[in-house]
């Protein structure tokens, strides 16, 4: 049997570059997590599966937050404000969808 030998691939994602980078350079980040969260800090440890996110540096209780929650990570702004939400288009009234029964059921 021949074995299949494969180039080295990179080990770091793109994802640890990128949360290592912030890491090093100790600017402060917007994290927003999959359920809406915001959360504004600086990126005081990086872990194979967690971030931890403090106040400053020098935090004593930084937030632990799990890499898999995280949907985007964005430089705060430069002067110290909180980037303005994003406001929800208003969703439609509801319409009921009429769907006829295809056969006749016991």
């Amino acid at each position: 049997m021949k074995k299949e030998t494969r180039p080295p691939r990179d080990s770091r994602k793109l994802q640890d570059q990128q949360l290592s980078l912030h890491a090093v350079s100790r600017s402060p980040v917007v994290v927003s997590l999959c359920n809406g969260t915001r959360l504004q800090g600086v990126v005081v440890a990086v872990d194979e599966y967690l971030l931890m996110l403090g106040k400053d540096l020098h935090d004593s209780k930084p937030t632990a937050v799990y890499k898999h929650a995280i949907a985007m990570i964005t430089p705060a702004s430069a002067g110290g404000e909180t980037p303005p939400a994003p406001q929800p288009d208003p969703s439609p009234d509801f319409v009921p969808i009429y769907m006829p029964r295809t056969r006749r059921r016991r």
